[in-house]
């Protein structure tokens, strides 16, 4: 085996001509796919719904108050528990300062959730679609364009790329650098035991790195298979010592790094927030750890991997197995692709407590693991089949198919639950003809989930809970008017890790100048007041109140028949696809007077 790449995968065994319009052909799809890759990314960052209030309440409210001086408080971020890290803020609001510097410089007034999209399209989109491109590359020269094109083609269309990649959440940012680290590692499961095989492989282990200690700190398990092979394929030689060398100086370096911050912001000594992290959902005494919010069987990842992804999450799963019998004496590749995948399954697929995001680090793997097996089958196909024009036209076929069924996934997530982002943007329109600088509260009851972020609320407006029938522990209020320091480093009253219930969370409805609800029946029992009807398929508002903005939003106990829930079916095909599907009104309410 010479120096640097060994030999390519299964290619289909045409002739030379064949070879060239084959490659001139993957090189044309590549482009088109990157740049497909590239509107994707940008399309969900403008448009995408935030699917997770972890999101929203645990990571776009403190960052609201780094930015803007007030936010809501979740328990984790209580200086008694502090299981949320400052530091992996800080890099989204440094990433606002042109948007900053524009308003500085030109005086142009714009609302204030134009930072959001600012950070989701060049912060959350950019890296995902700059991570995805750097495995595509990786793909290309490590197994074969071929693979390379079915990547990125699986990643940029499947629904659940289009959420994960622009959600501000650990996960997420973990799944862009797990790709990134996969990249590297790639290349250096194709090298020999040279020093040219030392600084790919500190990049690949810096990446994971990145995302256990800066992200989420059980991604390390990630980065185990590619740990063990460098140990054992480079055990006391040269490279090696060079490569735990460097790699202990970038590991020491983050420690400085993180601990600092964290320990500064909270106040605390020494304060080691992954420690905490870890301490909470693995040592957690019983009715204190993450079980408390619910418990899933397995089959719940299984449905979630089949919506995000198709048929692609189960051939994902398959190539872990089959995809070996098509590399030969290259196997070691996949340990790069399978053995993460299925450590990370086997994991969380133990967990009692599930959550769609905790699969999010893996989704690089199972689109990869899932290209890999299907160009293989294809160029397999093409050496044994005569008939080559019924394999390009089962594969063009395949690729639309996959195309079409994951968009319409997408567009449906948009159409039928974006209503909390879009009408959130009313606030900036009211607030143009309101002078006053009095605050003024935006209240919600048993929509508080559906909040997006304070980031769409003007300067003098608060998030405030109402009584709902909601009966868990809701966020706080950061204190307002002091450094981020004392802010984040007061002990708030009323936390908890049970999850029970402070009445110090909610006002009264008295207190509200906004209230958001939807119109679909409250339990009066609970203290719910039921402040939209629908006569006639319209929104009627209780006296008192005057409508703002009232947008459709899917029920989630509706009557739903048909795809119409899981599907987006355009209306010209609605008479020959069962599309029936129930809906609710999402509304923004103002207080007359």
């Amino acid at each position: 085996m010479s120096e640097g790449k060994e030999v390519d995968s299964v290619e289909p065994a045409t002739s030379v001509a064949g070879d060239e319009n084959t490659s001139i052909w993957q090189t044309a799809l590549g482009v088109s796919l990157v740049t497909l890759n590239v509107l994707m990314r940008l399309y969900c960052g403008i448009f995408m719904i935030i699917s997770d209030c972890d999101e929203t309440y645990n990571y776009w409210e403190p960052l609201n108050l780094i930015a803007r001086g007030f936010g809501k408080q979740t328990w984790e971020y209580s200086p008694a528990y502090a299981i949320r890290s400052y530091l992996y803020l800080i890099p989204y609001y440094v990433v606002t300062f042109p948007l900053r510097d524009y308003i500085h410089i030109t005086g142009e007034q714009l609302p204030d959730y134009y930072f959001f999209y600012f950070i989701r399209i060049f912060a959350l989109s950019g890296f995902t679609c700059f991570s995805e491109y750097k495995l595509f590359r990786s793909v290309q020269r490590n197994l074969s364009s071929y693979a390379a094109n079915w990547f990125l083609l699986f990643s940029t269309v499947s629904a659940g790329m289009s959420h994960a990649g622009v959600a501000f959440l650990p996960s997420s940012f973990a799944l862009g650098w797990i790709a990134l680290g996969t990249s590297f590692a790639l290349d250096v499961l194709t090298l020999e035991n040279t020093f040219a095989s030392v600084w790919p492989s500190v990049k690949a282990i810096t990446c994971f790195l990145f995302a256990g200690i800066f992200g989420w700190p059980f991604t390390l398990a990630l980065g185990l298979p590619f740990g063990v092979f460098t140990l054992a394929s480079r055990f006391q030689t040269d490279p090696l010592v060079r490569i735990v060398l460097l790699c202990t100086v970038v590991f020491v370096a983050m420690m400085i790094v993180l601990i600092s911050v964290d320990s500064y912001i909270y106040d605390r000594t020494m304060l080691f927030v992954p420690f905490n992290i870890v301490l909470y959902n693995v040592f957690s005494v019983e009715g204190e750890g993450p079980e408390i919010f619910g418990t899933e069987p397995f089959s719940y990842y299984a449905k979630n991997l089949l919506l995000n992804f198709n048929i692609v999450a189960p051939l994902g799963y398959i190539g872990v197995f089959i995809n070996p019998a098509f590399f030969g004496n290259k196997i070691r590749t996949l340990i790069g692709i399978g053995a993460p995948l299925m450590i990370w399954t086997y994991i969380f697929g133990n967990q009692a407590h599930k959550e769609e995001r905790f699969l999010y680090p893996i989704y690089p793997m199972i689109t990869l693991s899932a290209a890999v097996l299907t160009s293989n089958v294809f160029s397999e196909l093409k050496r044994r089949v005569h008939y080559k024009w019924v394999i390009r036209a089962t594969s063009t076929l395949s690729m639309m198919t996959v195309i079409a069924v994951s968009l319409l996934r997408v567009v449906n997530l948009i159409e039928n639950y974006s209503a909390p982002i879009t009408s959130a943007q009313v606030f900036a329109e009211v607030a143009k003809n309101d002078s006053s600088v009095t605050i003024k509260n935006v209240c919600v009851g048993r929509e508080w989930y559906h909040f997006p972020t304070s980031f769409f609320l003007p300067d003098t407006y608060r998030l405030k809970f109402i009584a709902s029938g909601f009966d868990g522990l809701l966020p706080g209020d950061f204190p307002e008017g002091v450094p981020l320091t004392k802010a984040a480093s007061k002990y708030p009253n009323g936390m908890n890790t049970r999850n029970i219930f402070s009445p110090d969370k909610i006002v009264e409805l008295e207190e509200c100048d906004f209230i958001i609800d939807n119109s679909s029946p409250v339990n009066h029992d609970n203290g719910e007041i039921q402040f939209i009807t629908i006569d006639n398929g319209t929104p009627v508002v209780i006296e008192g109140w005057e409508k703002v903005s009232c947008e459709k939003i899917i029920r989630p106990d509706g009557n739903h028949k048909g795809v119409g829930k899981l599907l987006y079916v355009p209306q010209a095909f609605r008479n020959y696809i069962p599309y029936d599907i129930e809906y609710m009104y999402y509304c923004v309410l103002k207080k007359e007077g």
